[in-house]
C-alpha cells in the first residue's frame, strides 16, 4: 500500500509535494479505509483535480519514472531520462528527488533518491519491521564522483561474507544506475519484497493504455469472463455479454508484414509465453500454445442481443465504442482489488466515459466490501465524483499552478467545508482552486476576425 510519494523539481513541480494517502479524522465512509499497522489508517482511494496542465499526469508520470529507473535500470554511460522544471533556470542545474513511503507484506519501506541526468546524487532505504526504523543502506556521491555507501546490518552484518557481497555490488555500482537495482540484478533477498512492490503491485495506467493480459484474464478465468460482461450490461453499453473465440493461427493471411526471423520466433513460443499481437486492421490477439502443442490465437467479442429474437450475434471488439473498450481495459482493477494489494494509478479516468460510467465505476471499487489491502488513484476532470455521498475530503485532492508555473498538491481535508454544501459547483465556482481561468473569448473573436 503506499503511504505518500514525493516528487520534487520534476516537471511542473519546481517545490517539494507530497501525495498523502494517510487518513485524517473525517468519519465519513469508514469502509473506505485499510489498516496500517497499529498507526493511521490509509486511504483506499485518492482522486485528484485540476485545470489542464496543472500537474495531475507529471505526478503519475513521475511516479512512473521512477519506477522504471528502479526497475528497468540504465545502460553504461546512458543518460537518466529526467526532467527538471523548466521555468526556473536554477532548477535546470539541480537535482530531482523522489521518495516512496509504503506499507507492503506488513514492513514499513521509505525509499528515495536524488538524480541528475548523469548521475545518482543520493540514495536511501529505511525499513520498519516492528517498531524500530533502520537503514538497510544510505548512499551518497561525494562532489568528486566517488560513490559512498553505508550498509546497515538489516542488510548485511559486517565481517560476513554476505556484507562482502553487498560491498562488492556498491564497489560495482555505476553512477547513473540506482543501488537499489544493482541489489535486485544480484537477486538480493532482503530487497525483493520491495522490488516486487514495484515491479507487480504498482500498475499505471494511462489515457491510451491498453491492458495487456485483458485476452488472456477473459479465456483463463471464467469469473471474470462473466464480471466483464455483466459490468458492461449494467453500464448500458449495449453490450450483453463477451466471449472468447479461437482462431487457427494464420501468420500469411493474418499478419501478412511479418518479418521472418519474428515469424520463426512466434512460431517457437514455449507454453509459458503470452504474446500479444494487432493485424493491421487494428484487431488485437494473444498468441499462445495449446497443450497439444498447437498454436492458437485468441481474441474478444462482444455479444449482442438481437431484437426481437432469442438470439445473439458477436461483434469485434475494435467495433464497440472507446468509452466501452477504455471500460474494459479499467475492469481488471475492480476485479484483482479483491485478491491482491495491487496500487493503480489511472490518468484520465473519464477519458471517453460517460460521467455517469465514471461515477459506477468508482463506486463500484469503493463499495466493494471484499476489496483486499489495494488502493486506486485517479486523476479526473469529471466534477461529478466530488460529492460527500461517494467520497471523503481527504481522499479529494487538487492540482494547481502558482504565478511562476510551479505545480501544487493539496488535498480537500485542508478546507473547512459544510456538509451540505454542493462539492462539484463549489470546485466549477472556483472554491478550491485548480480551475482554468479563461480568458476574454470577445477579444479571441476579436483577433480571429479584425472586427
Amino acid at each position: 500500500m503506499l503511504i505518500q510519494f514525493t516528487i520534487e523539481n520534476f516537471l511542473s513541480f519546481k517545490e517539494e509535494n507530497t501525495l498523502n494517502m494517510l487518513a485524517t479524522t473525517d468519519n465519513k465512509h469508514k469502509r473506505h479505509l485499510l489498516p496500517n499497522k497499529k498507526k493511521k489508517p490509509l486511504l483506499r482511494t485518492a482522486v485528484l483535480y485540476g485545470a489542464n496542465g496543472s500537474g495531475k499526469s507529471n505526478m503519475i508520470q513521475a511516479m512512473a519514472f521512477a519506477q522504471n529507473l528502479i526497475v528497468e535500470g540504465t545502460r553504461p554511460n546512458q543518460r537518466i531520462d529526467v526532467t527538471p522544471f523548466k521555468l526556473d533556470k536554477s532548477c535546470g542545474q539541480a537535482p530531482s528527488r523522489f521518495e516512496f513511503v509504503i506499507n507492503y507484506q506488513d514492513v514499513i519501506y521509505t525509499y528515495g533518491f536524488v538524480v541528475n541526468g548523469i548521475e545518482v546524487k543520493e540514495e536511501w532505504l529505511f525499513a520498519i519491521h516492528n517498531v524500530k526504523e533502520v537503514p538497510l543502506f544510505e548512499r551518497l556521491t561525494t562532489k568528486d564522483g566517488k560513490i559512498k555507501v553505508e550498509i546497515g546490518p538489516t542488510l548485511a552484518k559486517k565481517k560476513t561474507k554476505k556484507h562482502q557481497f553487498v560491498k562488492f555490488i556498491a564497489e560495482g555500482t555505476r553512477p547513473n544506475s540506482l543501488f537499489l537495482h544493482e541489489l535486485y540484478e544480484k537477486n538480493m533477498a532482503e530487497i525483493m519484497p520491495l522490488i516486487d512492490w514495484f515491479r507487480v503491485v504498482l500498475t499505471i495506467i494511462g489515457p491510451e493504455t491498453n491492458y495487456r493480459d485483458l485476452i488472456f484474464d477473459a479465456h483463463m478465468n471464467e469469473q471474470f469472463l462473466q464480471f466483464m460482461g455483466d459490468f458492461l450490461k449494467a453500464a448500458d453499453t449495449g453490450v450483453d455479454g463477451i466471449v472468447t473465440e479461437k482462431i487457427e493461427f494464420d501468420s500469411e493471411k493474418l499478419f501478412p508484414d511479418l518479418t521472418e526471423p519474428l515469424k520463426s520466433k512466434l512460431t517457437n513460443i514455449s507454453a509459458n509465453e503470452r504474446v500479444l499481437l494487432s493485424a493491421p486492421d487494428g484487431r488485437r490477439f494473444a498468441l499462445m500454445r495449446e497443450q497439444n502443442g498447437e498454436l492458437t490465437l485468441l481474441k474478444l467479442k462482444a455479444r449482442h442481443h438481437l431484437k426481437d429474437a432469442e438470439e445473439y450475434i458477436d461483434f469485434e471488439i475494435e467495433n464497440e465504442s472507446d468509452g466501452t473498450r477504455r471500460l474494459m481495459d479499467l475492469l481488471p482493477a475492480l476485479l484483482h482489488s479483491k485478491s491482491s494489494e495491487k496500487v493503480y494509478l489511472i490518468d484520465e479516468i473519464d477519458r471517453s466515459m460517460h460521467p455517469l460510467l465514471s461515477r459506477m465505476f468508482l463506486q463500484a471499487y469503493l463499495d466493494d466490501r471484499n476489496c483486499g489491502r489495494g488502493q486506486l488513484i485517479i486523476t479526473t476532470h469529471e466534477s461529478q465524483l466530488l460529492d460527500r455521498k461517494l467520497l471523503r475530503r481527504d481522499e479529494i485532492w487538487f492540482a494547481e499552478k502558482d504565478k511562476n508555473g510551479g505545480s501544487h498538491l493539496y488535498s480537500l481535508s485542508e478546507y473547512k467545508v459544510r456538509n451540505d454544501l454542493k462539492l462539484g459547483k463549489g470546485y466549477l465556482d472556483g472554491r478550491f482552486g485548480a480551475i482554468p481561468f479563461l480568458g476574454d473569448l470577445e477579444r479571441l473573436q476579436y483577433c480571429l476576425t479584425g472586427e
